[in-house]
């Protein structure tokens, strides 16, 4: 044997030494084998760097630190411009993946009751279309009561379109300098955005057809999945313990995220019934539905509401109505939620609200609502799974001291942070 081949014998356990895994996200026996034998790998890889042995190594070691960067910059960029184009087909995959991982607790309960995997995995799809069709649903029944009432509101309309020319008027701005502004407008501008719109339209159906057949065969798929873990954590036990981790913290900022909006949303709903604003069921649905955007839904939900008590109560409701919506989306979105989504996902809250930007920008807008389950994607699979890398976490992690220990570690001393 020669001094390569001993070296692999010192390291990572083989096959034989990790135990099986347990149904995804369910941290039982499977997953704390994994996390041993994560453990005694890490261990060993202390003993000898990782940086150094091997032909990548030898490579690494070879080049400078700057260039390896620039590699690194120019590889991450190739893969987001992938993710760019791919954008509709990552979407309706990743939106099926997290809700299909949502319920997975109910198919394991059922399992767990002596029903077969395939009726757990068949409820659980079942319940995730239902919950997506209520969504598009609710979203349905704002618009259509919002088209309904609108066009009572002409007189309103108009009284502040003339209000807002007096204004206009005494502050030195003349009519015919109006009328000019109008005439240059270019009206045809207006059928740009309308096509716009119906394509957008025409883009959230085939984003919900794709998603709904995606749901479909994960969940057909979902029965087997238990045993193709139990590879993965024989094989690949960093691996393993990252995915455990993620399928964890994103069931938890589902739950998380869905018990906040639905807080955010009765208060609201009941402060602006409370002043007179007209429709305010429709305001508190819209509430709910953009919470599910990290930092900057409550602004496009709170625009509506405003518009309306300006035209039906006037200015000092339209205002009232700007200082709830804030200060309850400050109190509660701005200071709670991050504070306990952290903590449960173990992402700090600036990282949530510069995920929404990125992923916004990588993959459009549903890109804001996947947002944080990207990025913790990424962070257990670059990050956590590699401890080399782990010090990032430094910058990336509610607690720093995720920079110094693993995911399991942490779980272990502390079972209540995830």
């Amino acid at each position: 044997m020669n001094a390569s081949e001993s070296a692999v014998g010192a390291g990572a356990p083989g096959p034989e030494q990790h135990g099986s895994a347990d149904a995804p996200g369910g941290g039982g026996d499977g997953a704390a084998c994994a996390a041993d034998a994560v453990g005694r790998s890490e261990g060993s890889a202390g003993a000898s760097s990782p940086s150094t042995t091997g032909p990548l190594g030898t490579v690494t070691a070879l080049l400078p630190r700057g260039a390896l960067i620039l590699v690194s910059l120019a590889a991450a960029w190739i893969v987001i411009s992938g993710m760019q184009e791919l954008a509709a087909l990552i979407v309706p995959i990743f939106l099926a993946l997290n809700l299909m991982i949502a319920v997975h607790p109910l198919g394991r309960a059922l399992s767990r009751l002596g029903l077969p995997r395939i009726v757990g995995s068949l409820v659980s799809m079942v319940v995730v279309l239902i919950a997506l069709v209520a969504f598009f649903a609710a979203i349905g029944w704002a618009v259509a009561q919002l088209v309904a009432e609108l066009p009572s509101y002409g007189p309103q309309f108009n009284a502040l379109l003339g209000s807002a020319f007096d204004l206009l008027g005494r502050v030195g701005v003349s009519q015919s300098q109006i009328d000019n502004w109008l005439s240059t407008f270019n009206f045809s501008s207006l059928f740009g955005v309308f096509n716009q719109a119906v394509s957008s339209v025409g883009a959230v159906g085939a984003l919900l057809a794709a998603t709904v057949a995606t749901i479909v065969f994960f969940g057909l798929d979902a029965a087997g999945l238990p045993d193709r873990l139990a590879v993965v954590a024989r094989q690949h036990p960093r691996v393993h313990v990252a995915l455990d981790e993620f399928a964890g913290s994103v069931r938890t900022y589902w739950v998380v995220t869905t018990l906040f909006g639905a807080v955010v949303s009765v208060i609201d709903g009941l402060a602006l019934w409370a002043l007179g604003v007209p429709l305010p069921a429709v305001w508190a649905v819209l509430l709910f539905l953009c919470n599910y955007i990290p930092n900057i839904g409550f602004i496009f939900a709170m625009i509506p509401p405003t518009l309306m008590a300006l035209l039906d109560e006037g200015p000092v409701t339209a205002l009232l109505v700007v200082l709830i919506c804030s200060a309850v989306a400050m109190l509660i979105q701005g200071l709670v939620q991050p504070r306990v989504t952290g903590r449960a996902v173990g992402v700090s809250a600036s990282i949530s609200f510069l995920s929404v930007l990125f992923w916004s920008w990588v993959l459009g807008a549903a890109g804001a609502l996947l947002s944080v389950p990207m990025t913790l994607l990424f962070k257990e699979l670059l990050v956590d799974a590699d401890p080399r890398a782990r010090w990032l976490n430094a910058f990336l992690a509610d607690d720093p001291a995720a920079a110094e220990e693993s995911p399991h570690e942490r779980a272990a001393k502390d079972p209540t942070a995830t």
